[in-house]
């Protein structure tokens, strides 16, 4: 069921970014938390009270296990049940096919080298 939210709450939702922090990533296996670079850039659409992303991530020197300068990070950002806090999702992403054209064809306006 589709949360109905205020205009407010789309700007706080819409406004959520990543882009000059550094990413953290959970080792599986229990060992500790690897930083392997700096978010530099994001594309988003907005499909009801989801903010699905992908985020253009810069490696620190010496994380990147094939010598790709960058990696790339699928996500999004939404409301709790009582809609209030934003956090940052742990489940699968959904999308239906013209909503991940639509946030392919950002990444591709922005010239993101990943497009053969």
């Amino acid at each position: 069921m589709e949360k109905q939210m205020t205009e407010e709450q789309r700007r706080r939702l819409e406004s959520m970014s990543m882009i000059g922090n550094k990413i953290t990533c959970k080792d599986k296996h229990g060992g500790p938390m690897w930083e392997p670079g700096v978010v530099v850039d994001e594309v988003y659409v907005m499909v009801s009270d989801y903010k699905h992303m992908i985020q253009k991530i810069e490696f620190s020197p010496g994380e990147s296990w094939d010598g790709s300068q960058f990696a790339f990070r699928t996500g999004y950002y939404t409301y709790d049940k009582e809609m209030n806090k934003i956090k940052w999702g742990q489940f699968t992403q959904f999308l239906t096919e013209k909503e991940y054209t639509e946030l392919l064809k950002r990444a591709k306006e922005k010239n993101w080298d990943i497009f053969c």
